[in-house]
């Protein structure tokens, strides 16, 4: 490690406080992922699986459904994915961090004659460093200071979508197991998507213990996303009533009273910004906030830790000046992260059109990332 002090600012009261939850997988980044984390943290990787009585396998496969009959358009090729949830994730890690708590940026001071910044919290602290990395998400407040609101806005696009964790009927989880066991996407010719991912694990032999991550997308240019508990309801059941079994009895069946989130998806695609001087960057959802249909968007984020820790390496062994080392950080960032943000979107508009479906990028890559020209 470099020996930088650092310390993560969490608006969040509480580690987890968020309800919502989610997994993701780690496909194409996973040897950068092996260099941020430190060697104990990975011993104990497999207490964050969604699955932890279950191994990466290179013969993992993603299989793409036919949403309306069922039938297998295509198994995606995903070798050795990791699949964590995000909770479990974030407190294996959180246990080595200096995190500070409900701290809320409210503005950040870069003094024009010094090499410091000094960044400010709506509970009326500060903290003054010589660099912050804003990894704050895609409504990034540090992007807005970097780049002012308007130019820092995320542009929606034309889907809305609703997602729920949540377990189901034992015979039923059995039977969207059997599909492959760790998750599966079907696409039906009316627009809608359906993810499925295998969440929590308590118990292999139990199936009425096994959570589920659901994921409902449809192409929508002018309604705005459902809110409240019997519009989100409505319109979930409208789009699975449509999809085949055991997709349609999966859906139907999560609890009348689960909590179902449904937001518009939504874009920005990166661009340059004045660092100021070195001292103030972006990495992650806040660089590069994209549509999730192929994946691409935490392993972004793997990459830009990486490579942000080599550039601080070269400032630290080299002492190379930080706004050099930071340059080259964020060219290559923000040149594969603008091109990875305009491939999602037209992947995930493209997996909504019947006809464009074949051609989409998830159909033709995968999960590779986007080859550099």
């Amino acid at each position: 490690m470099l020996g930088i002090k650092c310390t993560l600012f969490e608006r969040e009261t509480r580690l987890n406080e968020r309800l919502r939850d989610w997994n993701f997988g780690i496909y194409h980044a996973q040897a950068e992922f092996d260099e941020c984390v430190p060697g104990h943290i990975r011993d104990r990787l497999t207490t964050a699986f969604a699955d932890p009585s279950r191994g990466p396998s290179e013969y993992d496969v993603l299989p793409l459904l036919n949403g309306q009959t069922g039938e297998l358009l295509m198994n995606m090729p995903t070798p050795n994915v990791i699949r964590l949830s995000r909770s479990k994730f974030r407190a294996l890690v959180a246990e080595d961090l200096d995190i500070q708590y409900s701290k809320r940026l409210s503005s950040i001071d870069c003094p024009g004659d010094s090499s410091s910044v000094t960044a400010r919290f709506e509970d009326g602290s500060a903290v003054t460093g010589n660099l912050i990395v804003g990894a704050d998400g895609a409504n990034s407040r540090v992007r807005q200071f970097l780049l002012g609101p308007l130019k820092a806005a995320l542009k929606p696009i034309a889907i809305l979508g609703c997602g729920a964790v949540e377990s189901l009927p034992a015979d039923i989880s059995r039977k969207i197991r059997n599909i492959n066991e760790l998750y599966f996407v079907s696409y039906h010719p009316d627009g809608v998507c359906a993810f499925m991912a295998i969440h929590e694990v308590p118990n292999p032999s139990e199936p009425a213990t096994w959570k589920w991550m659901f994921s409902l997308t449809w192409p929508d240019k002018d309604s705005p996303a459902p809110s409240g508990p019997e519009a989100i309801r409505k319109n979930w059941v409208s789009w699975a009533e449509k999809l085949a079994e055991p997709f349609r009895s999966a859906y139907m069946a999560i609890a009348a009273d689960a909590t179902i989130w449904c937001d518009r998806l939504a874009e920005w695609r990166t661009e340059p910004w004045d660092n100021r001087n070195g001292r103030v960057t972006l990495a992650g959802d806040a660089a590069h906030p994209m549509t999730y249909h192929r994946g691409q968007g935490l392993n972004n984020a793997i990459l830009d830790a990486a490579y942000l820790c080599r550039a601080l390496e070269t400032h630290v062994r080299k002492d190379i000046p930080v706004v050099e080392a930071l340059a080259i950080y964020e060219k290559e960032m923000q040149e594969r992260g603008r091109s990875a943000v305009i491939s999602s979107t037209e992947n995930s508009l493209m997996v909504h059109d019947w006809e464009q479906l074949k051609q989409s990028p998830v159909f033709t890559m995968g999960m590779k990332p986007l080859q550099k020209t």
